[in-house]
């Protein structure tokens, strides 16, 4: 559900009907109440933003988007639990409000947890720790329809530009066996956000060589970026 104010009329505008500024409802979900705070603050200054409220458990943020429904919901999956209780959040806001966009801010390593939510169908990925810039941009790449997914590269946000679930075909199936042992290393280490040097490290391989996998696997699953690598690999049941 959109908001919509009367935008201000540039000079020589007279006579004619203002153009309508779009308010996206935002609802923040997270234990941490600093990080709550910060993303208020990170908000504030945005007309193109409203935060309609924040919660810290699956309860309270049921209450506030059933009462008010969001047009993103940004959300720690574990929130403080350990549990991935946001995940099962997540599923729910998506069946009760048809169009919402979930934004997963965390800081959770658990590989388990992170692929449930990618299979469930989220629309973004964004390490807390990220700058605030980016944050910012994700948030909006979201609301324009596209998704985003943090590398984990110290990059910064990567909006690969993926289509929606609705609307993107079928992905063809691979199957594990079409990757080599390496590979299937490097995907794993991928798919729980380690960058280049850290699976580097992790495999006792140089960078370069790591960057040699990933480009194959970008070749195999026929994608074009690496942020797309474990999303695909994810709906085709490798991972």
């Amino acid at each position: 559900m959109l908001d919509i104010r009367p935008a201000v009329l540039e000079p020589g505008a007279a006579g004619r009907p203002p153009a309508p500024r779009r308010t996206a409802r935002i609802l923040v979900v997270d234990a941490e109440g600093i990080v709550r705070f910060g993303l208020r603050q990170l908000f504030a200054p945005d007309p193109h933003l409203a935060l309609i409220g924040e919660a810290a458990t699956p309860r309270d943020a049921l209450v506030v988007a059933d009462r008010c429904p969001p047009d993103l919901v940004i959300l720690d999956v574990d929130l403080g639990r350990g549990d991935g209780a946001g995940v099962d959040l997540a599923r729910t806001l998506l069946e009760r409000h048809r169009g919402v966009r979930i934004l997963v801010l965390t800081g959770c390593r658990d590989r388990e947890i992170m692929l449930r939510a990618v299979r469930l169908g989220v629309h973004g990925y964004v390490r807390k720790g990220a700058d605030t810039a980016d944050i910012l941009r994700a948030v909006h790449t979201l609301l324009r329809g596209e998704s985003v997914f943090d590398s984990g590269s110290g990059a910064g946000v990567v909006s690969p530009d993926v289509p929606r679930d609705d609307d993107r075909p079928p992905v063809r199936g691979l199957g594990s066996a079409m990757l080599t042992e390496r590979e299937n290393q490097v995907l794993r280490l991928l798919a729980v956000g380690m960058s280049n040097r850290e699976i580097g490290r992790r495999l006792v391989i140089s960078e370069a060589t790591v960057k040699f996998h990933v480009r194959n696997l970008r070749d195999k699953l026929d994608v074009r970026r690496r942020t797309e690598i474990v999303y695909t690999a994810t709906r085709q049941g490798i991972v």
